[in-house]
């Protein structure tokens, strides 16, 4: 079911993500923008609110639904039970927890997942610097 949220395309054009997002209440509509543009994505009172370039949205997929989907991508991490970030967004992981954005927004992570997150992002960071 959640894996048909994911669309990829040919090679040439980002992967596209399509997800029903509520517009008022008891009305919904599908929208499609580019897995790039994801920024980052949090469990909010049965809900999941989409942080993207373009705005937020909220949707109703379950959180495990969304990051099974996402996770072969390999640039998102799960941070503790509701928050899900697109390391491609983060400038840096501070000591504290801090996880700075590109966009100058700071995410706070988890406690005792802080330690787990940094090292994430330097592992992600050093797979894109291999890459060039």
């Amino acid at each position: 079911m959640y894996s048909e949220l994911i669309f990829p395309l040919n090679s040439n054009n980002p992967v596209l993500l399509e997800i029903p997002v509520i517009i008022t209440q008891g009305a919904s509509e599908r929208i499609r923008f580019p897995l790039d543009d994801l920024i980052y994505v949090e469990a909010c009172q049965h809900r999941l609110i989409l942080h993207t370039v373009q705005g937020d949205f909220s949707t109703r997929c379950t959180f495990t639904g969304l990051t099974v989907c996402l996770a072969p991508t390999g640039r998102f991490f799960r941070n503790g039970k509701g928050l899900l970030i697109n390391f491609s967004h983060v400038a840096l992981v501070q000591a504290t927890g801090e996880v700075l954005l590109k966009n100058g927004q700071t995410v706070f992570c988890s406690r005792r997942r802080k330690r787990e997150t940094r090292e994430a992002f330097l592992a992600y960071a050093r797979t894109l610097s291999r890459r060039l």
